[in-house]
């Protein structure tokens, strides 16, 4: 009686409202070798449970409301059973019946498992409830090449049309439509994720310009794979997230989206912004390729790993040789390539001697602080390795800036992610100049000022992005584990639980390094440094001050500098400023 009672109490249960269901379901069968001691539990999401299982070689298993805990007598007291004919992507009706048979899987193969519990029904789901392989839950990219050609180039673009279909997700527009594509080149992209991985990323130069996904205008998007990352495809995102939330000047946008290239689904995608001179992206005056004047700026640069690309090369102090591939311009005159290597000797220089006053000069330490603490928490010890950009506007007076972020593929990888430290110490790749530059005193005061500043509202922010990601992308990741088991993505709800724990436990451990309050934190350096400059003064200074400015002649003006560097136009001449007399040309 006590067990018929049992069985009854749960059957009401089961029929109630979606609010009372119970939080998990456990899974037991030949995928797990039967082990009652080790079920696969599956978590409510949505008043629906969902599980990818790669059922390739494995059809048959048990499911029950009950947590087993060892016992196959508690496990059966909640099993549950198909009630009807077992077939893919469509709802089949199910009962409770204690100690039922195995549930066998139409085919030996990848699912999503999905079970309905307030309405009774489970469904083996190679793809949406429609029977197509996307999620239905994120807007979907059609690309179709000319003749249906593969992709195989990344030197080489192919012609073809697109649409953009939302799929229903709000906020988001159509962009053509199936009857009216729209025209674009496509073509390969990456170096590792080109060759390692059969889900390619790719290159995208639409004909006209379009908002794709509510970004900026633009013709030039990527396709983002994130075949190699284990982080749910999340790693990127977050880096990106990080970066806005910390103020870069301007940081790549980044949507997850469903591809379908040539009628084949490719799975979960991000289209993203790519790095280029523009308005809108990396503001710097375009300068021309081969141009003999005006060679100060603008420059887009990368740090870069690869010995291939165009590039200028400088010896380190070890000998080792430091790769700048620019960017733009594309073709140098020898007016820009020698502009261009005695610039980048120069801050060389200035790291590996030590000369703080010389590398605040050259380079702008308040954002070269925000992108450190980018990399820093993202823990990302490649990240002044290669894919490491750098951009200068035009003029005498201008500086090296260190961004756009880009690629966070390498960040928390398992082997430091529970145990961080500075990129800097002990890195997995070679790092360019950051070591040196956290030697400088006005650069770490720098990052102290930015870091007590993010701490106000940031780290919750990120929290809320993650939440937000996780929960977007959560159904079309289990579409993408179908199409690519290989890749392990389904499980985000643990893969974005692994990157939360990650995130929190560096932010706190840099508490530790650089203080755990918010505000702006007051510089510990007490000097106060001056320096002639072109067609200005330089003041580096410790604290907020008035200077004095007095020229040959005995003029004198009063000048407010803030902590921090302060560019002071001045004509040309010779001035007397904190008793050193400097000559300005």
């Amino acid at each position: 009686m006590k067990r018929i009672f049992a069985v009854l109490t749960l059957f009401l249960a089961l029929l109630s409202q979606a609010q009372t269901l119970p939080q998990s379901l456990y899974f037991v069968g030949e995928l797990t070798n039967w082990d009652i001691n080790s079920p696969i539990k599956i978590d409510l999401s949505d008043g629906v449970y969902r599980h990818y299982l790669d059922l390739t070689g494995k059809t048959k298993f048990k499911l029950s409301v009950t947590d087993p805990n060892g016992s196959w007598t508690t496990f059966d007291t909640g099993t549950l059973y198909p009630a009807g004919e077992v077939s893919e992507d469509v709802w089949i009706p199910i009962k409770y019946v204690a100690t039922s048979g195995d549930i066998v899987a139409p085919a030996s193969r990848a699912y999503v498992l999905k079970v309905d519990l307030a309405n009774m029904r489970m469904m083996f789901s190679t793809g949406n409830q429609s029977g197509e392989p996307w999620s239905g839950t994120l807007p979907v990219l059609f690309i179709s090449t000319e003749n249906n050609t593969p992709v195989t180039s990344k030197e080489t673009y192919l012609r073809a049309t697109y649409y953009l279909d939302p799929m229903g997700v709000e906020g988001v527009e159509a962009v053509g439509t199936s009857a009216s594509p729209l025209t674009l080149q496509i073509k390969g992209r990456g170096n590792y994720t080109w060759t390692g991985f059969e889900k390619k990323p790719y290159r995208l130069k639409l004909d006209s310009k379009a908002a794709l996904l509510g970004m900026d205008n633009s013709k030039h998007f990527a396709l983002l794979a994130h075949a190699d990352d284990t982080a749910a495809g999340l790693r990127n995102a977050l880096g990106f997230a990080i970066s806005e939330s910390l103020g870069m000047p301007w940081t790549p946008a980044t949507r997850p989206v469903e591809l379908v290239l040539n009628g084949d689904y490719r799975g979960l995608y991000w289209l993203t912004e790519t790095i280029r001179v523009d308005a809108d992206r990396v503001d710097v005056v375009e300068q021309a390729d081969e141009a003999t004047t005006d060679v100060d700026g603008g420059w887009l640069v990368e740090i870069d790993n690869y010995n291939t690309d165009p590039h200028v090369t400088v010896i380190a102090a070890d000998g080792s040789q430091i790769w700048f591939t620019y960017k733009s311009p594309e073709i140098l005159s020898a007016e820009q390539n020698d502009y261009l290597l005695d610039q980048m000797q120069k801050i060389n220089a200035a790291v590996e001697g030590g000369d703080q006053v010389s590398a605040a000069g050259l380079v702008d330490f308040d954002i070269l602080a925000r992108y450190f603490i980018t990399n820093q928490i993202m823990l990302d010890m490649e990240s002044f390795h290669g894919s490491c950009y750098l951009n200068r506007q035009r003029g005498q007076e201008q500086k090296w800036m260190f961004g756009p972020v880009w690629d966070f593929g390498n960040a928390f990888s398992p082997s430091r992610a529970d145990a961080p430290r500075f990129i800097f110490d002990r890195p997995d790749f070679s790092q360019v100049w950051i070591g040196g530059f956290y030697k400088m005193p006005l650069f770490v005061e720098a990052v102290k000022k930015v870091w007590a500043d993010f701490l106000n509202d940031g780290p919750a922010h990120l929290d809320n992005v993650l939440t937000q990601l996780a929960g977007d992308i959560e159904a079309a990741a289990l579409c993408d584990a179908i199409r690519w088991p290989q890749y392990a993505h389904a499980d985000v709800t643990t893969q974005s639980g692994n990157l939360r724990r990650w995130m929190t436990g560096s932010i706190e451990w840099l508490k530790q390094q650089w203080g755990s309050e918010g505000g702006v934190l007051a510089p510990e350096v007490r000097t106060t440094v001056v320096r002639p400059g072109h067609g200005c003064i330089e003041v580096i200074a410790a604290t907020a001050a008035d200077i004095t400015i007095t020229a040959i002649d005995g003029r004198q003006r009063s000048v407010r500098v803030t902590p921090g560097l302060n560019t002071i136009p001045t004509a040309p001449g010779l001035y007397i400023v904190a008793h050193q007399k400097l000559a300005v040309r």
